[in-house]
């Protein structure tokens, strides 16, 4: 198991119980005691967790979780949705994706359709797509942030020059309350933009980030066609009825 994915682990864990030893980590994942010390101390400066006696406890602060957790957080939920979302691809059809981990599981699905053009602020994205699929690529300029994201004014910019007929996105939280937020500024800022210009807004949500608000407002509730997720919430039923028909957790709800 490489670092990124030992770390992933290690952060689920830490959702699941708040804090956790050096020795339990040991038992879990099957490695070193010197080796889980040093992923600590990574995921430490990454601003992750919190170092204690004898092992790590979950921060509090309210700041985005780095793309190498992202990349392995929930991808079983992701792939479901993914398989759902899938319905609403045909060739010859153009195409937004925004930087978020959750439209990667879609790279197979567009990989056997024909004549696909794809518009991304994701380096990711337009790498997995060039080695996967024979779709038309075009990448957004801009600013390199956090490794592979394109953000900024050259960014924003970029967009203006297309129009797509649907678009794929995903947010840090969604509730009744305050819509669709995120908690990057310049993730928020492209994606905006890309809502502007696209004919169908798909949401790719899992069902965790249900009734949390993160810093900025991404996009109201009105502004997406439909929100695909995992599962029918149980913890915001006022966002359910607010979505209606526009929820998706099952592919045959998709004429």
């Amino acid at each position: 198991m490489f670092q990124n994915e030992r770390c992933a682990k290690i952060y689920e864990i830490l959702q699941q119980r708040g804090s956790v030893t050096v020795q339990y980590l040991e038992k879990q994942l099957y490695v070193s005691e010197a080796t889980i010390r040093r992923d600590l101390d990574a995921m430490e400066k990454n601003g992750l967790l919190q170092r204690v006696w004898g092992g790590a406890m979950l921060h509090t602060v309210d700041k985005d979780i780095p793309s190498f957790v992202r990349m392995k957080s929930n991808q079983d939920k992701k792939e479901k949705i993914a398989s759902i979302a899938s319905a609403f691809l045909k060739s010859s059809s153009s195409i937004f994706f925004d930087s978020s981990t959750s439209c990667l599981p879609l790279v197979p699905y567009i990989a056997e359709l024909k004549n696909i053009t794809v518009v991304t602020s994701s380096l990711k994205m337009s790498l997995e797509l060039g080695r996967n699929s024979d779709a038309a690529v075009n990448l957004l300029g801009g600013a390199v942030y956090e490794d592979y994201i394109l953000s900024g004014y050259l960014a924003v910019n970029s967009v203006r020059q297309f129009h797509t007929d649907m678009m794929f996105f995903s947010c840090s939280g969604i509730s009744s309350a305050c819509g669709i937020t995120s908690i990057e500024p310049k993730v928020v800022e492209v994606c905006q933009e890309m809502l502007k210009h696209t004919a169908l807004k798909i949401l790719l949500c899992d069902s965790s980030k249900v009734g949390k608000n993160a810093l900025l407002r991404l996009a109201a509730l009105s502004d997406v066609d439909y929100v695909i997720m995992d599962e029918i919430p149980e913890t915001d039923d006022e966002l359910v009825s607010t979505l209606g028909s526009r929820l998706i957790t099952d592919r045959s709800q998709i004429k």
